[in-house]
């Protein structure tokens, strides 16, 4: 996708909206969205849309700190959930991601067997459009806590994270950049 977005958006904006489109059908043909499916839309959204309509940049917008809180916490524990195989793992990666918010942290323990869909992430990321420029700095520390824990970069979780930044409009942590 890297390799094609340059090319694509200078394509015209009707064509990138039939892309969009066309992607979101093929996406729904048999019903399901894997977590694969999840971040290759997310992505193309975030980058094709801003190139077919430069108008619709992200805005930040304010939400209650409360539905904020809880979409950063499910975040991390959809990354824990995909990012390790055994409960053990994924409890340690989500403590070492929430140890990164502070006290305020500590009120959303890790709850063992709660499976986390593409529903949750997506609304997690819809909500979590509200931070601004220092929470997302915060919440990528987070995700990046919770991913490194094991000291190991899954593809899953690699993806997960390119979603996130380009949902919100924020540069790859440096764990993702191959120089």
């Amino acid at each position: 996708m890297e390799i094609a977005f340059p090319a694509l958006k200078r394509r015209p904006a009707p064509r990138l909206s039939y892309l969009i489109d066309l992607a979101g059908r093929l996406i729904d043909v048999d019903g399901e969205i894997d977590l694969y499916e999840f971040c290759f839309y997310r992505i193309l959204v975030s980058n094709l849309g801003q190139a077919s309509d430069p108008s619709r940049r992200l805005k930040t917008r304010r939400g209650a700190r409360e539905p904020v809180r809880r979409a950063a916490t499910s975040l991390l524990r959809v990354i824990a959930e995909h990012g390790h195989a055994d409960d053990d793992g994924r409890r340690r990666a989500y403590e070492a991601g929430i140890a990164v918010f502070g006290k305020w942290g500590a009120k959303y323990p890790y709850e063992s067997g709660q499976k986390s869909s593409v529903d949750v992430l997506d609304k997690s990321l819809e909500t979590l459009l509200a931070l601004n420029s220092k929470g997302k700095r915060m919440l990528l520390e987070a995700v990046t806590a919770t991913v490194m824990s094991d000291k190991t970069l899954s593809v899953s979780e690699a993806e997960l994270i390119r979603a996130i930044c380009a949902s919100l409009d924020c540069p790859l942590p440096p764990i993702l950049i191959n120089r």
